[in-house]
């Protein structure tokens, strides 16, 4: 199901109406009962491995004393399961409103439940009740698109919990906002008007045709992906919670490891607390975390050659900064401010230049093709 459509808008503001309605010990599982409910709607399966992944984190983590042994198992559980649809599920990078229940469903599931397991195993979270847990992983929200948000935030906002006008009208500005860059943004000014500029211009093959085609599907992607991570983090404040921001202007970074702490940030944060300090502790060497990390993310989104060849061109990007960052020439100090500002503009304009480029990986058919449409851009 699409965010985007009146049965979505139906289910939210009824969700949002039972929600306050029910008693306040009953709040929680009436939310869960929907979220199963919505997703029996669309895919039953997609139920039935939610609520064994509550089961696994239940057992194997939420307990008095987790061992090594009882986490690895269950994070290995999550992972085999994961990794079974993501091998056997492909995803359309330029329409992510379609089929996001699944896989993409249990994409931010499965991470939450790695979450709670780890972090429980670490100690850095208590015990939840059973009924928490459910309430944490059951929660409607994020289920489809996210954000990847945290077990201690969410059990603060549960405590605290209250009805709160000014918290409504946060987020249901943060719902029309949402709405405002996919339907306005995206589908009028980038698909539509822009869109039909590019159609004007004539051959697809040109440099010119090409370059736009490049920065429309940029935007586009930047748009729809925000727009629906604004409408999910505008749904949670409805109901009394405040899940992780996930944008925060990436195209306007002027590095790409900026631009990593920018886009998609409750993913990149868990990659980094996850992956980016296991393998930087086994290896000593920050290049292979950072590579590490892109290549998690890469199949994260999908199982395939053009994901992992995408997670290694950003992994290089960021090995390449961080030397860069490390041993490069840092700009006198009797710099003008104006030469200052034209070269932070410049990578600016670099930055997100190389973003706009690599997802020529995700859109075209393969390397080839995708090494032939950067091939256009050459003078020979």
């Amino acid at each position: 199901m699409q965010y985007d459509t009146i049965t979505w808008l139906g289910w939210m503001w009824a969700t949002v109406g039972l929600y306050w309605l029910a008693p306040r010990r009953w709040r929680l599982m009436t939310l869960a009962a929907i979220s199963a409910l919505f997703l029996a709607t669309i895919s039953p399966l997609s139920v039935a491995i939610l609520a064994s992944f509550v089961l696994v984190a239940h057992l194997t983590a939420n307990t008095r004393d987790p061992s090594w042994k009882t986490a690895g198992l269950g994070v290995g559980l999550v992972i085999l399961v994961l990794g079974y649809y993501k091998l056997n599920t492909a995803i359309d990078i330029e329409n992510l409103g379609e089929g996001v229940l699944l896989p993409l469903g249990i994409s931010y599931y499965s991470f939450r439940v790695i979450h709670f397991i780890l972090e429980r195993y670490k100690r850095h979270v208590d015990r939840v009740s059973f009924h928490d847990l459910i309430g944490y992983l059951f929660f409607i929200p994020t289920l489809v698109v996210g954000p990847i948000h945290r077990i201690d935030d969410f059990i603060y906002d549960l405590r605290r919990q209250r009805f709160d006008p000014a918290m409504l009208s946060d987020g249901a500005e943060r719902i029309v906002y949402g709405y405002f860059k996919i339907a306005v943004l995206s589908n009028f000014l980038v698909e539509g008007r822009f869109g039909a500029y590019i159609d004007s211009l004539g051959a697809e093959t040109s440099p010119l045709v090409t370059y736009l085609l490049i920065v429309q599907n940029g935007f586009n992607l930047y748009f729809q992906f925000s727009g629906y991570s604004d409408i999910a983090i505008g749904f949670a404040r409805l109901l009394g919670f405040r899940v992780l921001e996930n944008f925060n202007w990436p195209y306007l970074q002027p590095n790409i490891s900026a631009f990593w702490r920018s886009w998609h940030i409750s993913l990149s944060r868990w990659a980094r607390d996850y992956i980016y300090g296991i393998v930087v502790s086994l290896t000593r060497s920050p290049a292979l975390g950072a590579m590490g990390v892109m290549i998690v993310i890469g199949v994260w989104h999908e199982i395939s050659f053009r994901f992992l060849l995408w997670g290694a061109y950003h992994g290089t990007g960021l090995i390449v900064w961080q030397k860069w960052n490390t041993h490069g020439p840092a700009l006198p100090a009797a710099t003008p401010p104006w030469l200052v500002n034209a070269i932070y503009v410049a990578k600016v304009v670099f930055t997100v230049h190389f973003v706009w480029f690599g997802f020529v990986i995700l859109t075209a058919e393969g390397p080839r093709e995708a090494l032939e449409i950067l091939a256009r851009f050459l003078p020979f």
